[in-house]
């Protein structure tokens, strides 16, 4: 209750003490702050309950969606859900579940998420998204830079040096469907952390339709397959 307290707390002072030259990061840390208090106050509620039966999904359950679908396991946070499309913005394509919960892609690599009580404000790489499975017989190197919540209203930039190695075909298996995918390596660190995120690409398509994604050391791994595109 006390770190809610904070929370609530330093919100109110963003609210009242943010200055115009810095409306939109203070809008970005204000709006971050109320989806981690509401995070952490439904996973206070939920704490002790019955557990809900796993999720299950088959092929026929989602046959009537047309509409984009993905499903994230979060497995260091515990949380496994279906996210739908509900907004798109060029490259970008932002997911939302039912209770609220977003995850932005550009490209099918993970750039934001809300809700989650330890977001990733942000995250983009040096090259573009679109290129990033393109010609790749030899190691692409490149930088990739995430943007989080050091303190409750400090946002700081970490920069990790990056290399995608390409892979053999794998067979890849999600929900009862079985596609032949290249897997994709990516080793990314700095002289803090290092971390290995995977891939796995249709090689004429470049889809990535699955992916085990470092959305921060708190969140740990997002890892996303692509059930309806």
């Amino acid at each position: 209750m006390r770190h809610f307290l904070c929370l609530s707390i330093i919100l109110g002072l963003l609210i009242s003490c943010g200055s115009k030259s810095e409306d939109s990061k203070t809008d970005t840390i204000r709006s971050t702050l109320i989806a981690a208090i509401k995070a952490r106050r439904e996973a206070k509620k939920a704490d002790g309950l019955p557990k809900p039966p796993p999720l299950v999904l088959t092929r026929a359950s989602i046959a009537h969606i047309d509409k984009p679908l993905i499903f994230i396991d979060v497995q260091k946070l515990g949380f496994k859900n279906l996210f739908a499309l509900v907004a798109e913005n060029g490259e970008y394509r932002t997911y939302l579940n039912n209770a609220k919960l977003s995850v932005t892609l550009n490209n099918g690599l993970v750039t934001a998420t809300r809700g989650f009580g330890v977001d990733l404000l942000s995250q983009g790489i040096s090259i573009p998204t679109s290129d990033l499975f393109n010609l790749t017989n030899s190691p692409k190197f490149y930088t990739r830079t995430q943007q989080q919540l050091a303190k409750i209203k400090e946002v700081v930039e970490i920069s990790y040096a990056c290399t995608l190695t390409r892979g053999e075909i794998e067979t890849v298996t999600i929900v009862e469907q079985e596609y032949e995918l290249v897997k994709f390596t990516e080793q990314c660190r700095n002289p803090e952390r290092a971390f290995k995120n995977t891939y796995w690409v249709d090689d004429e398509t470049k889809q990535i339709w699955k992916s085990a994604q470092s959305v921060g050391q708190q969140a740990g791994f997002f890892i996303t397959e692509v059930l309806v595109p």
